[in-house]
């Protein structure tokens, strides 16, 4: 996978307390078609939507 950098738009769930991810927030992920991931510094994996919950920068 290549790596994308990525404006948070919305969260689809909770974050855990540990969790530094903000809306609006731009974070380095990787990138599988229309879907970027991303672990957080709470070993939380996320999945972000392109045009949806998030935007690439």
């Amino acid at each position: 996978m290549d790596k994308v950098t990525f404006r948070i738009l919305r969260f689809e769930d909770s974050r855990s307390s540990q969790s530094e991810l903000e809306i609006g927030g731009i974070y380095t992920g990787e990138i599988d078609k229309n879907r970027v991931y991303y672990t957080d510094q709470a070993g939380d994996n996320w999945t972000f939507y392109v045009n949806d919950t998030c935007e690439l920068v």
